[in-house]
């Protein structure tokens, strides 16, 4: 079975492709920030942590990080539901990671 890839590269060309290179080269740059700051280490809410994920969900979607989008999904489900986080919140935190190395291999940010 294939890993599917951190950052889709068809959809941020289609994307690149509709807003133009600069203002797609800017998103990503914002969206690696954002990338950077989220899920920070130690206590917080469930509610806090569950509408991070919401707000990341279709940024995320919308760049072609798919999985990490994903994981938001099922990080906010999680949270809302009231059930235990600390496995999804860990999923998330290791694909902002490696969604954020991607991005920046993939020299946009």
């Amino acid at each position: 079975m294939s890993t599917p890839a951190l950052v889709n590269a068809s959809t941020l060309s289609e994307l690149g492709d509709v807003i133009g290179r600069e203002r797609l080269e800017k998103l990503v740059a914002r969206f690696s920030q954002a990338l950077a700051d989220a899920f920070p280490e130690g206590e917080r809410p469930t509610v806090e942590i569950g509408r991070e994920a919401h707000t990341l969900v279709s940024m995320s979607g919308m760049l072609g990080c798919d999985a990490f989008s994903a994981a938001c999904r099922i990080l906010e489900r999680e949270a809302k539901a009231g059930d235990g986080i600390a496995a999804p919140l860990a999923e998330a935190r290791r694909l902002r990671d490696a969604t954020l190395g991607a991005l920046s291999e993939n020299s946009l940010a």
